[in-house]
């Protein structure tokens, strides 16, 4: 058992009832026992007085227990050690609970935690997937997640999570491998900086949850939440230039989540613990004039006992399963379905053992996840005519049809943990305190495109075209009468110099004959990457006087890259004014996880084309060009991206909460870049370097409090997060000579996009020039998880029979990236062939302007409307941007629909 030590702040009562301690002879009162404790204790201990126990009670012993009333304070989130971390216990977890109940939701309560722009979006309203969360200045990828002491990242995400949901060459991740509920968390545990050596491969923040337990009496529960269209308000913004043809339309969606719990003693020494979670969106949409459902579910099953073997060993053995499923498809496009599942299994075993010399941790675990899509192989963009006429009844040129191929990605992870508390040596007669442990860990993953995906642009419109068999990409001309039929009942044959034959012939097509001559493959490819592990620490601190420093080191080393990463780490703290205030201070190194996702880009093949011809009516077979588009992919030499930090805190006690100062100062180094260049067959290389830089820093103040039956956090951080030039791709367009430039076919098609910006001419006019830019440039550009400022103010309460809780969350303005309405078009730097002209291809223009100061206001509302001793049955009210403000996803002058107050409605059943 820990014991926790009250820190020193105000004079607030804590009622304890101690089922442990019992009186070895008859009660005595409670004045005899307040002659036997010293002063110090006596300070601390209120009361003691003896009262009858519940003799069905398997904890009752005796007939009657002690109870002793002590005087403590309240913990709040903020760390009482020299540890930048900020602990959320299970009032706090429920109390801020709102919208999909994603445990990472509720962190925006802590000082400098940001989330990205597109969480705010309509488009989100439907979404059930967490929020990606910046710690620390870091991307969401680059933070550690663990759950009860096991990494929880995935490798299997990429760099564009809320751009897209269907890629030609990746399949939509994430930073997680398996979506958890609030439902089954106990508490989570963030920190910032000075994170212990036992983390490690992040070079963010982490994020520790622990699940919950059984306790000491049999606990069942069910409850349900839900929000529809119904529950949404809204606000349109037409541009000046709108044509008022168009009707923006609200989303059509319901949500609802279902969750049920079991908490059983099965004995006075095992406990079990079971809980099920559903969390279902479901949207309608209109693809081509028929309305369809999207579907999105996640589901989160788990399963824990925990046995105590003997009074000072612990066995705990927990298993879950949480897979998640996205059903989706394309508006404007035919047979365009698609398929992602994700999230995996996860197994994990822990012996926890007192020894007379310490505390050992052994921990075993497995788990497994996947990141898959399946949709159609071919991908066609047919000319509106009729028989592919969809497009043009939606007013564009082409009618789209199809998908990019299944992927498969999976990755599972074997690891076994030592870890060990002891004390050992001294130094200037004060003891030595240690804490050491290794991991052994094996990685496997895998990157699978299981087929060729297949693009067919540039439709040729021929009438007379005679397929040749070829079904899928040929289309050959067909009528409602047969033309020898149509002449004979006009007596004549067709002359197609006259008008109204002209206008006959085409009423009587079903199907105007096309076909493609050139089409673009991108092959099936397969990697798989089997990653040993060895990770070791050791931290031993020592306390002299009111002075704690700790220092140490963490090893990692893996077999893909065989980098021997050191990081040092060191924090220390100084209590002052009687142990009122208190420094913190600290120097540290992180660094990031494995790059076992870029050794899976190898499966990654550049793209080829192909062509045909039409000959004497007959088309040709397929023979390749030697034109291909894209990169092969070449990860070697690179060393281990890191993080130095410098952190410097104050912290006070102060109206009976802590007050804290923090200054936090972040430099990124051997940050992976690409280099584009060729391999020694010429072929287009991507390669990676060790270029990218990054500094992040932060000013925070935070106070936070915690009384009788209220807790208030307060928080305000300025930011600045400057990302270093070389991180960036660079320029992919191709001067040819004057203001001509053509994109360079190295980069694959769907990872470009045009970055607008206004510039001066020479005759003082304001011009629109337009850069091509990777994606991965505009993401840096986008200044998303950058808010300069931002401040939270949050506040719970229980009374009574209610529940009442609301967070406020201020954002300043800042300058970000909107993507445009339009797009614009750049040929491709050569033809496919010797006769072909360099195709046009359009990409997504994104403008940079300034976006507006956000302040939103979530509450929660809970009713207990009964209450009694065999159940509790709770009707709960959980409000979104409660003043129904503006969010600022819209550019300025630009059409579109914003989200404003929305609710969820819930009710919980517990025995």
């Amino acid at each position: 058992m820990k014991v926790l030590t009250p820190i020193r702040v105000s004079n607030v009562l804590l009622p304890f009832i101690s089922c442990m301690a019992f009186a070895q002879s008859e009660p005595q009162q409670s004045s005899d026992l307040s002659t036997q404790v010293d002063t110090d204790t006596a300070t601390l201990i209120e009361e003691s007085r003896y009262i009858d126990c519940d003799n069905e009670s398997k904890r009752c012993r005796r007939d009657y227990i002690e109870q002793i009333e002590v005087r403590g304070d309240k913990l709040n989130p903020i760390s009482i050690s020299s540890e930048g971390a900020y602990t959320l216990d299970s009032q706090l977890l429920r109390d801020y609970r709102t919208g999909n109940g994603n445990f990472t939701d509720i962190l925006g309560i802590l000082p400098g935690v940001q989330y990205s722009e597109a969480m705010l979006g309509a488009d989100q309203l439907s979404n059930i997937r967490p929020a990606e969360v910046s710690l620390s200045g870091a991307s969401g990828r680059e933070s550690g997640y663990f759950i009860d002491g096991v990494n929880n990242n995935s490798l299997l995400g990429n760099e564009q999570n809320n751009a897209n949901r269907n890629y030609l060459q990746d399949v939509m991740g994430h930073s997680q491998e398996t979506f958890v509920n609030l439902d089954l968390v106990d508490n989570i545990e963030v920190f910032d900086s000075n994170i212990p050596a036992r983390f490690g491969q992040f070079s963010g923040g982490v994020v520790n949850a622990d699940t919950t337990k059984a306790g000491d009496e049999l606990q069942f529960g069910i409850s349900y939440r839900g929000t529809n269209t119904s529950a949404v308000e809204y606000e349109r913004f037409y541009s000046p230039w709108f044509s008022g043809k168009d009707v923006l339309s609200e989303p059509d969606f319901k949500k609802h989540n279902i969750g049920a719990y079991v908490k059983a003693p099965i004995n006075a020494d095992t406990g079990l613990v079971a809980q099920f979670n559903l969390l279902e969106s479901q949207e309608s949409l209109f693809q081509l004039g028929h309305l369809r459902l999207q579907k999105q579910t996640n589901y989160n099953g788990f399963i824990k006992l925990d046995h105590a073997l003997t009074a000072n060993d612990d066995l705990t053995v927990s298993a879950s399963y949480a897979p998640f499923k996205g059903q989706y498809f394309s508006e404007n496009a035919l047979n365009s379905d698609y398929t992602v599942e994700g999230g995996g299994y996860h197994l994990n075993v822990k012996w926890s053992a007192l020894r007379s010399w310490g505390v050992m941790d052994s921990q075993l675990s497995w788990r497994t996840s996947e990141n898959t899509k399946e949709t159609a192989p071919y991908w066609f963009a047919w000319a509106s005519l009729p028989g592919k006429s969809w497009g043009g009844e939606l007013g564009y040129e082409s009618s789209i049809e199809g998908g990019y191929g299944d992927i498969e990605k999976s990755q599972r992870t074997l690891s076994f943990r030592q870890d060990f508390e002891f004390d050992y040596g001294a130094l200037l007669g004060n003891k030595l305190s240690w804490q050491a442990g290794f991991e052994l860990k094996q990685q496997y993953a895998r990157f699978n495109r299981l087929e060729e995906a297949i693009i067919y642009n540039g439709s040729v419109i021929r009438p007379s075209v005679n397929c040749s068999g070829y079904t899928i990409d040929c289309v050959e001309t067909q009528y409602k009468v047969p033309v020898s039929t149509l002449e004979a009942q006009l007596g004549r044959a067709l002359d197609l110099t006259k008008p109204e034959d002209i206008l006959l012939l085409n009423n009587n097509v079903l199907q105007s004959g096309q076909f493609f001559a050139q089409r673009e493959v991108n092959p099936k490819g397969d990697a798989s990457a089997r990653i040993n592990n060895l990770s070791a620490y050791i931290e031993g601190q020592w306390q002299w006087q009111d002075l704690t420093i700790t220092l140490g080191g963490r090893y990692d080393y893996n077999d893909f890259v065989k980098n021997h990463n050191v990081a040092p780490r060191f924090r220390g703290s100084w209590s002052v004014l009687s142990e009122r205030g208190q420094w913190v201070f600290g120097a540290n190194r992180y660094y990031s996880q494995d790059q076992l996702d870029y050794k899976l880009n190898e499966a990654k093949q550049p793209s080829h084309f192909e062509l045909r011809h039409l000959q004497q009516g007959r088309l040709s077979q397929w023979y390749s060009s030697k034109v291909s588009r894209g990169f092969i992919y070449q990860y070697r030499d690179i060393r281990t991206p890191y993080t130095d930090e410098l952190i410097l805190a104050y912290r006070h006690q102060v109206l009976g909460g802590t007050l804290e100062l923090k200054w936090l100062n972040r430099f990124g180094r051997d940050g992976i870049n690409r280099l584009k260049g060729h391999n020694e067959i010429g072929q287009a290389t991507l390669l990676a370097g060790n270029d990218g830089a990054y500094r992040y820093k932060r000013l925070s103040a935070s106070w936070m409090a915690r009384f009788d039956n209220q807790h208030v956090e307060i928080n305000l951080s300025k930011v600045s997060n400057e990302i270093a030039a070389t991180s960036f791709d660079g320029d992919p367009a191709l001067k040819l000579g004057g203001n001509k430039f053509v994109a360079n076919e190295a980069f694959e098609s769907d990872e470009l996009a045009f970055f607008a910006v206004d510039e001066m001419n020479l005759n003082g006019e304001l011009d629109t020039k337009y850069y091509l830019m990777s994606l991965k440039d505009i993401e840096f550009q986008k200044q998303d998880f950058n808010r300069p400022l931002i401040a939270n103010i949050s506040w719970g309460g229980h009374f009574g029979d209610w529940q009442l809780s609301m967070i406020a969350r201020y954002s300043g303005a800042q300058d970000v990236l909107y993507k445009a309405p339009y797009t614009r078009s750049i040929s491709s730097a050569a033809g496919i062939c010797e006769t072909c002209s360099p195709a046009q291809k359009a990409y997504s223009v994104y403008f940079e302007r300034r976006r507006s100061s956000v302040t939103t206001v979530n509450s929660n509302i809970k009713y207990k409307l009964l209450n009694t001793q065999q159940y509790q049955l709770s009707l709960s009210l959980e409000i979104e941007n409660l003043f129904n403000q503006r969010t600022y996803t819209i550019a300025p002058l630009s059409t579109g629909l914003e989200v404003g107050r929305r609710f969820w409605l819930g009710v919980k059943l517990d025995l």
